[in-house]
């Protein structure tokens, strides 16, 4: 029993004093860490830090500055050319009354009025509403269009005459532009446009006009009717120059 209570003792001595060297240690740890915090440079840091090198300042020299130098400017002489003295005339003849002078109106020759609305193209015939088929053999009744040729003072085809259509159809605004072509079904300066896949009745809805390369109208503004009969579903609009 003795023996027992004697290693008793022993182990608790061995663990006591392994128990105050770890509190030693943690102490000594502390102030260790405390020191570092407040001195970072000391001898037992293991990670000193690193001394900064003083900022290099750069001195611009100054720079001499420019001095104008005003030179001396030759002075202009005025000269004074002589001048023709007009000498007096005689006194023009006029018509009087009474002593007094009546003005002369001179009679102005009268002037040609140009005409208001003048344009260069007009129709060259009747608007004309055929089947389509006789120039689209493939197209039938499932198509609807306007076409047309225009020619100059000769009768020759008149080519890169630019062609508007506008207007309504079918609920629709229209709004298009072509060129009369070279080559076209309808012939040289031909031009053509379609207006849908379903013809319809329509009364004064569209409208054709023709413009020069600057948008400048040069025909007057030629509305047209549309119809629903498969054999009126192309509009043919030939227009011819005047002037």
């Amino acid at each position: 029993m003795q023996q027992e209570t004697s290693k008793t003792k022993i182990l608790d001595l061995i663990l006591n004093i392994f128990t105050g060297l770890i509190v030693v240690l943690i102490v000594v740890i502390i102030v260790l860490q405390v020191t570092i915090y407040l001195n970072p440079k000391v001898v037992f840091n293991p990670l000193p830090p690193y001394d900064l090198p003083e900022a290099l300042v750069l001195v611009n020299p100054p720079r001499p500055s420019a001095t104008l130098e005003l030179l001396p400017t030759a002075t202009s002489e005025l000269v004074l050319a002589p001048t023709e003295t007009r000498m007096p005339t005689a006194t023009e003849q006029g018509t009087y009354s009474n002593g007094t002078p009546v003005p002369e109106i001179t009679p102005v020759a009268p002037t040609e009025t140009p005409f208001s609305g003048y344009y260069a193209f007009v129709l060259q015939n009747d608007i004309n509403a055929i089947e389509s088929t006789l120039f689209k053999p493939n197209y039938g009744c499932n198509w609807i269009g306007v076409a047309g040729q225009v020619f100059d003072l000769q009768g020759r085809p008149v080519m890169g005459v630019r062609v508007w259509l506008r207007g309504t159809y079918n609920g629709k605004r229209v709004d298009l532009l072509s060129l009369t072509l070279e080559s076209s079904p309808y012939g040289p300066s031909g031009f053509e446009f379609t207006l849908g896949d379903t013809p319809l009745n329509s009364t004064g809805q569209l409208s054709i006009q023709l413009l020069d390369q600057a948008n400048i109208p040069i025909s007057d503004r030629v509305y047209f009717d549309t119809f629903e009969d498969c054999q009126k579903n192309l509009i043919l609009i030939n227009f011819k120059q005047i002037r």
